[in-house]
């Protein structure tokens, strides 16, 4: 009975060994979670959600949850390329005098996805 009691929990010990820590899971959860609202919400997402789910995946992806950046960079790739508010927003930003704030949101969007795939290329070298 007493050597019963001193196993350790299976799941606890996995827990552990995985060496994420909780503010990038938080942030990774987050990440998610915006993009997938960005998704569903096609008129205003792409550029006003998609940056928040951008910088939440940075720093998922920082502190070592790759899982959730490269998921959160995949979402955010397909809502971008389907995305005809963004494209709209790209072009017109460039083509009218007071569209300026759209346009740096778009460019915004594209440089944070370029971020986010150095920022998953790099984790995966630094992980070998």
């Amino acid at each position: 009975m007493e050597v019963e009691a001193r196993r350790i929990n299976p799941i606890r010990t996995a827990t552990a060994v995985s060496g994420v820590p909780a503010y990038a899971a938080i942030f990774g959860i987050f990440a998610l979670i915006t993009a997938i609202l960005s998704f569903l919400i096609p008129i205003i997402g792409p550029l006003f959600i998609t940056p928040f789910a951008i910088v939440f995946g940075l720093i998922a992806l920082f502190g070592g949850a790759r899982g959730m950046g490269a998921a959160t960079f995949a979402i955010v790739v397909v809502n971008l390329i389907i995305s005809p508010t963004f494209w709209v927003n790209l072009y017109v930003g460039g083509t009218q005098a007071d569209a300026g704030f759209n346009r740096s949101l778009a460019n915004f969007d594209i440089f944070g996805l370029a971020l986010l795939f150095i920022f998953l290329i790099v984790s995966s070298r630094r992980r070998r």
